[in-house]
């Protein structure tokens, strides 16, 4: 009896970086080599960048809904058409979710989930979740020295090491003096290394004055997590943690008037600014500066969308824009081009809700450790538990 062919290795690689995430998934169980393959990190890199792993919209829906709330992951096609109502699918759908607080990402196909503390802690509970692989990786709590000060706020980043391999998630934690008033904040950073599945408490070398704004979406590069930042001069810099050396850095922004609104994003491989007077109805200006090299600055775009009163929540394939539309609660598509609008068919919940819009790719990143169960498939139950 003739032994079995095998495929050259070549072609099978060829063949299998066609396929989806959940195609892979379940073909790793064919055999050792195959495994050995799909999970190898050359792969799965290889995988993420191929040019049949699409991007997609992903939308996050917080509702409140008979008196509890519930959580829609959504994600759209590749393409959106005009005229056509784009297809949703559903990733997951969670009901009676009470105490989820957001979500940050995503990185390599990975976000940070975080839901909130319990009443006799202080920390917030933090996972790390690969919606593709179903993988959810609950991280211990962060630990700060005790302080004496009424209250704090934190935010969060998700990155990656390239020299280690290593994803880091980041807590930077202001505490107040006088709550409410933002008067002399004393700040502390921690950061988590899944490889050592631990916290490490790091001295920040910013001003303690120096306030970092949320982005749209993670703007994490080359193993550099940047935040838009500004002093009490109104000056916007940019502010970066290396998450290799672990190390803060600045750099200047492009020249930008105090007046205007900012949010730092990318615009592909690139780190971007979108810039602008939001909200108001038809008469609204939005320009998007690029850095191509370090510390230089480029205006790529300029956007006037005549659409009625809005705010703007993400960047789809570097020109078109996502918009919330505040009086009727939908979340639109503008093409500055064609200067079409697309109802993306979202209802949004706009007083006791919340949402996020993200630019996805599929992931084969495992989050578990070999010979650990953790992070098995248990995402539905571990989002609506206690973790």
């Amino acid at each position: 009896m003739a032994g079995r062919r095998h495929l050259p290795k070549d072609l099978l690689v060829d063949v299998l970086l066609r396929l989806p995430v959940e195609s892979l998934v379940r073909f790793k169980c064919v055999c050792k080599h195959w495994y050995a393959l799909i999970t190898s990190p050359s792969f799965v890199e290889m995988h993420f960048r191929h040019k049949h792993n699409h991007a997609h919209l992903l939308i996050c829906n917080l509702t409140l809904l008979d008196k509890s709330k519930s959580i829609a992951f959504s994600l759209l096609p590749a393409k959106i058409v005009q005229g056509v109502s784009p297809e949703q699918k559903t990733v997951h759908q969670l009901w009676r979710v009470s105490d989820f607080m957001s979500i940050v990402g995503p990185v390599d196909g990975l976000f940070l989930v975080e839901k909130a503390a319990f009443l006799d802690e202080d920390n917030a509970r933090l996972a790390l979740w690969n919606p593709a692989t179903r993988e959810f990786w609950p991280l211990p709590p962060v630990s700060f020295e005790p302080q004496p000060f009424k209250d704090h706020d934190d935010q969060f980043a998700l990155g990656f090491d390239p020299l280690t391999r290593d994803y880091k998630v980041l807590c930077i934690r202001k505490f107040w003096d006088d709550w409410g008033l933002g008067v002399s904040c004393n700040c502390f950073v921690s950061v988590y290394s899944i490889r050592n599945n631990s916290w490490k408490n790091l001295r920040p070398d910013f001003p303690d004055c120096c306030n970092l704004h949320e982005p749209i979406g993670a703007t994490h590069l080359n193993g550099v997590y940047y935040w838009l930042s500004w002093r009490l001069d109104n000056i916007f810099r940019i502010c970066s943690f290396d998450m290799g050396s672990e190390q803060f850095g600045e750099m200047q922004g492009p020249d930008i008037p105090k007046a205007q609104w900012g949010k730092l994003m990318l615009r592909g491989d690139s780190l971007a600014i979108l810039v602008g007077d939001p909200g108001k109805p038809m008469t609204s200006i939005y320009d998007v500066w690029v850095m191509y090299l370090e510390g230089s600055w480029t205006k790529v775009l300029s956007v006037q969308p005549q659409i009625v009163a809005h705010w703007p929540r993400s960047i789809w394939e570097e020109d078109k824009m996502i918009f919330e539309i505040t009086e009727t609660s939908q979340l639109v598509l503008y093409d500055p081009t064609t200067r079409q609008v697309i109802d993306l068919g979202f209802q949004l919940d706009l007083i006791m809700g919340r949402f996020w819009v993200f630019n996805y790719k599929q992931s084969l990143v495992q989050i578990k450790r070999k010979n650990d169960s953790q992070g098995k498939d248990n995402v539905v139950w571990q989002i609506e538990q206690p973790y």
